[in-house]
């Protein structure tokens, strides 16, 4: 089993709807607040050319999150990885929860490599493959 990736991502204001709850719209954003820096080192230098697309996005929602549950522990691992594509699992939790409790969120982005100039989808690179088999659970 892969490395898991545990990254605090902060709950703002702006995310919690009139029950006090992390507006579940807002959720799509901090996985991509947690996916980002986890994909930097890998993706970050060749951005320019290389770039990622969403393919498809699941969130299944278990359990409440609240703004004092803030900052988020988001848990990132990779699913599946192929030639073109991979998918990233997530889980979410409290700030203060144990890093193996029931998550409060579970979820799901496909993500496919896609050439910026030629407008296309690509194969990832060696270097990119090695870094997600990393993660690979």
């Amino acid at each position: 089993m892969g490395e898991r990736y545990i990254t605090p991502v902060p709950v703002r204001w702006s995310d919690i709807d009139m029950y006090q709850h992390i507006n579940h719209a807002t959720m799509v954003t901090i996985l991509e607040e947690a996916r980002v820096p986890f994909l930097s080192d890998a993706f970050g230098p060749t951005i320019t050319t290389t770039g990622l697309l969403i393919a498809e996005v699941k969130v299944s929602y278990k359990g409440q999150l609240r703004l004092v549950d803030s900052p988020l522990q988001v848990t990132i691992w990779v699913n599946r990885l192929r030639a073109v594509d991979f998918t990233l699992g997530y889980e979410v939790r409290s700030v203060n929860a144990d890093p193996d409790s029931r998550p409060a969120v579970i979820a799901e982005t496909q993500l496919a490599a896609f050439d910026i100039d030629e407008q296309k989808l690509v194969r990832l690179s060696p270097e990119h493959r090695e870094y997600l088999q990393r993660w690979l659970r």
